[in-house]
């Protein structure tokens, strides 16, 4: 059963696909208005709707309109000044239709009582004016209807709530309304809501920073590549790594890429191994760094000789962090997983996903989906399958596509940028199925941003540009 932040989600990935919230609020006050009409005849019942500050209040405004127009006798009470332009709006609606917004409910003279006042997003106890307000409610001899959920249930399906009647809610079913008569009801939210990875997935996932938080708290990666051939690409996800919001970053490399990678950055801790490139011979310089970070990228510019993919075997075998595996070291996996308790995110590109599974994909998303989903419950890992459509699967049956992003993309060294978010956002707390959505949705919309105002772009670039696009989503969706 979704959550409370699921929805929150679809919310605002909705918005996104442009049904914006004062449609669904349209959509489900009408819907509420309706299913009581279902059950009863509304001309000349006495009405009341209690309206909170938020969109649940906003969602009870608009019944009210509608229960009016159906004959009721309504009135309304509203604790408070409505939070948001839609909710503002209806409440204007409602007043030039001459109807009575009063803000006091010491009195609850109806024969059915409307409970809007809080929705999906309670956390611990509920506070006064609500408290107060519920408890009106409860005491009263009135056909009690809840908006969504019972004002006070939680967002585990508890704590001191309204005893409905009725509820009327939206899109699925909560926790906790399996103790209450439940109506489900459309109200316009997008398939595509769910289905696409969208900015409410990076607003509502993404952890907070605390003004208190002490360095390190943050996250620290470790990023291990590099070879005598390829120096820049483990660069390119140390630098998308740092961006994405991570305090510390580590890179271990060839001894041969030491000096070059050290002069490239001061903002990196380098750490060198033995010889041209990775072998058996690195790891145990490498190992004990695993002690110091909360995720790792393996694989920018190792190469494919065989002793390397050898290494990368062996090193998975005794990684206990999360390991976001790119490049080259996905062709070392090929019939080697699942490897036991390792917690891997593979980010093949199509070429890369045959080397892994022997496999070609299939071009259209959904098929592409579909093999995915196979493939990242046979192999145990999340899979992020890039291309014009990433398709991101977990092992449990999750699967999300993306389609942020352009062809301005192809330029080298963007997906070692992706793999470096990916990192960054598990360092930071995320899981690694919801790191993968949200890094995939960040990386296309920086490179959007980014071709807004020219036609191509760096992999530099692009990693430079992610913490303007997490801003940019965040002022742009983080209120709605």
């Amino acid at each position: 059963m979704p959550g409370v932040e699921e929805f929150r989600v679809l919310d605002i990935n909705s918005t996104w696909l442009g049904v914006g919230v004062e449609e669904l609020m349209e959509n489900a006050g009408r819907a509420v208005a309706e299913v009581l009409g279902e059950r009863t005849d509304l001309e000349g019942r006495r009405v009341l709707v209690l309206c909170g500050t938020g969109n649940n209040g906003g969602d009870g405004l608009v019944a009210a309109r509608y229960l009016l127009e159906a004959g009721a006798r309504v009135s309304v009470v509203l604790l408070g000044e409505p939070k948001s332009d839609a909710a503002r709006g209806n409440l204007a609606k409602l007043r030039r239709l001459g109807v009575k917004v009063r803000r006091s409910f010491e009195r609850l003279d109806a024969e059915i009582v409307v409970d809007a006042l809080l929705g999906t997003g309670v956390r611990g106890e509920v506070r006064e004016p609500y408290r107060r307000a519920i408890e009106a409610i409860n005491g009263s001899r009135a056909f009690k209807v809840s908006v969504d959920v019972p004002s006070g249930l939680n967002e585990r399906g508890e704590g001191y709530c309204v005893a409905a009647d009725l509820v009327v809610t939206f899109h699925a079913p909560k926790p906790g309304l399996e103790r209450f008569p439940t109506v489900v009801v459309d109200i316009g939210i997008p398939q595509e809501a769910s289905r696409c990875v969208g900015p409410g997935d990076v607003v509502v996932r993404l952890p907070k920073r605390r003004r208190e938080a002490h360095k390190g708290e943050h996250g620290r990666v470790l990023v291990v590549g590099g070879s005598a051939e390829y120096h820049g690409a483990p660069l390119l996800s140390a630098r998308a790594a740092l961006r994405s919001g991570v305090d510390l970053v580590y890179l271990a490399v060839p001894e041969v890429n030491f000096e070059v990678t050290r002069g490239f950055s001061p903002e990196f801790i380098v750490r060198k191994y033995p010889g041209e490139r990775f072998s058996a011979r690195a790891i145990p310089e490498v190992e004990p760094l695993l002690e110091k970070v909360d995720s790792v990228v393996l694989g920018p510019g190792l190469g494919v000789v065989e002793e390397t993919l050898e290494a990368v075997v062996e090193f998975l075998n005794l990684c206990q962090k999360p390991c976001v595996v790119d490049a080259d070291a996905i062709k070392a996996l090929r019939d080697r997983l699942p490897l036991k308790g390792a917690r891997l995110v593979l980010t093949p590109h199509a070429g890369e996903f045959y080397a892994l599974t022997g496999e070609r994909l299939p071009q259209e998303p959904e098929a592409r989906a579909e093999a995915a989903a196979e493939w990242a419950s046979e192999l145990g890992a999340v899979l992020l399958v890039k291309g014009s459509v990433d398709v991101i699967a977990s092992p449990d049956g999750e699967v999300r596509l993306n389609r942020t992003g352009n062809p301005a993309m192809t330029a080298g060294g963007t997906g070692d940028v992706l793999s470096g978010i990916v990192a960054g956002l598990i360092a930071r707390g995320m899981r690694r199925f919801d790191a993968a959505c949200c890094a995939a949705f960040i990386n296309g919309y920086a490179g959007d941003l980014l071709t807004e105002e020219r036609r191509s772009l760096t992999a530099l670039e692009l990693a430079d540009a992610i913490p303007h696009a997490i801003k940019d989503i965040f002022e742009r969706f983080g209120r709605i």
